[in-house]
């Protein structure tokens, strides 16, 4: 089980390698790029969405906003029942470039198993959908992460020191 741990965390590393080499392709950040999947899988959504989904503050997701709109692939439009709120949406060059991104991502995925036995691949698939359901539940248990962290780090003071402000006092 180490090892499947250790060949994930390649994984994990190798897909943050290929989404920085991505984003910079398109000539954007990271984040800008996550914002645009986001916005293709969701649809419009509110700033605040991209704030809880990306991790990053409030003024950063403004900020990032603002140079999506200044490479003209997002608008920010009038949210049609909330005149106070506005929507983040695609425009038809940002769904055409985050598009292409996900389909060169699963040509590029396809082309790394094709030699596999098509009966491993659904195996594997079932196994990533499973780890990627597992992570996910973990991730909600906040404080059941906080408490092995401190277990594991030897104490509460080191864990604290790593954990910011906000998420302390919530």
């Amino acid at each position: 089980m180490e090892r499947l741990a250790e060949q994930l965390r390649a994984v994990i590393v190798a897909t943050d390698e290929y989404r920085r080499a991505m984003a910079s392709a398109l000539g954007v950040g990271v984040h800008e790029a996550a914002a645009l999947g986001e916005l293709l899988h969701q649809g419009p959504i509110p700033p605040s969405a991209l704030v809880k989904r990306l991790g990053i503050a409030s003024a950063s997701v403004t900020a990032l906003l603002d140079r999506l709109e200044l490479a003209g692939l997002t608008r920010r439009e009038r949210h049609p029942s909330d005149r106070r709120s506005v929507l983040v949406v695609l425009t038809p060059a940002g769904r055409v470039a985050i598009e292409g991104m996900f389909a060169l991502f699963s040509d590029d995925v396809y082309a790394s198993v094709q030699r596999s036995e098509p009966a491993h691949v659904r195996e594997f698939t079932v196994v990533l959908t499973k780890i990627a359901e597992a992570l996910r539940d973990r991730a909600r248990q906040r404080a059941e992460i906080t408490a092995a962290l401190t277990e594991r780090a030897g104490g509460a003071e080191a864990t604290r020191s790593c954990t910011p402000d906000a998420e302390r006092s919530g």
